[in-house]
């Protein structure tokens, strides 16, 4: 199937549409820009096994045009990540993935019960509609897992849903403010000094009544907006920064 970018750009467009549907503060940092933003980049989380995680989701990316630039590594985490980019100016792809092999038995055991991911759609809609969470996890299975590996315990909530959008802004810190000043919820400090290449600074993580195995529901954080301020042309991440974000999905 050959694909242009205009495919690409309306995966992006209906992945965001949902994104936005579930996290409040990235419609209001569009409503305070006006209408429009720049999007820096978009970033998923994966598990790391046959036939997934990274090499499937940079596969999907690519088939649209994007190509890896760079790679991670976090192993106090337990996650590595590579991030694309486009020939054609579209936002960055950052995808991670947890090395559930570095994790104990029981966290291997819980983590199996997140379903094996299907071959994604060639199809953009349907493609969209892949990015999606799993069945309802066991409320059990979820809190013990989490105790040793959040990521883990977000990816049985949320599997292949968005992790986040990121607006690309030229004054991090006054944007900072501005969304402080519409009631937002802002992680405590900016990552980066002034003058650093990239400085990144991120909302709460939008809480979503999550669906439990047991018919119940409870409140989970699903996904935070990112702002990120970029200089001197650089293009990539940096690894204490990214390492830093990842936490804004933890409980409490």
């Amino acid at each position: 199937m050959t694909t242009s970018a205009s495919d690409a750009s309306r995966l992006l467009d209906l992945l965001w549409e949902r994104y936005a549907s579930e996290v409040p503060f990235a419609r209001t940092f569009v409503t305070l820009s006006g209408g429009h933003f720049r999007n820096d980049h978009v970033a998923f989380r994966t598990l790391a096994r046959p036939e997934g995680g990274i090499a499937l989701f940079s596969r999907v990316f690519e088939r649209f045009g994007w190509k890896p630039a760079g790679a991670y590594t976090f192993p106090d985490a337990h996650l590595s990540a590579i991030y694309l980019s486009h020939p054609d100016g579209l936002p960055r792809v950052f995808l991670s993935e947890l090395k559930q092999e570095e994790l104990s038995p029981r966290a291997r055991e819980l983590l199996a019960a997140l379903p094996v991911d299907p071959p994604p759609p060639e199809d953009v809609e349907a493609l969209a509609a892949w990015f999606t969470a799993p069945p309802p996890p066991d409320e059990a299975a979820l809190l013990e897992l989490e105790k040793e590996t959040q990521y883990g315990a977000w990816l049985l909530a949320f599997g292949r849903k968005v992790n986040h959008f990121t607006g690309a802004v030229d004054d991090v810190e006054a944007w900072q403010r501005r969304m402080r000043e519409a009631g937002v919820p802002m992680k405590a400090d900016i990552e980066g000094a002034p003058g650093t290449s990239l400085r990144q600074t991120a909302t709460h993580a939008a809480p979503l009544p999550l669906t439990l195995r047991s018919g119940g529901t409870r409140a989970w954080p699903y996904a935070y907006f990112e702002i990120a301020e970029r200089s001197g042309g650089f293009d990539g991440f940096l690894g204490p920064q990214a390492r830093a974000l990842f936490d804004m999905t933890k409980r409490g």
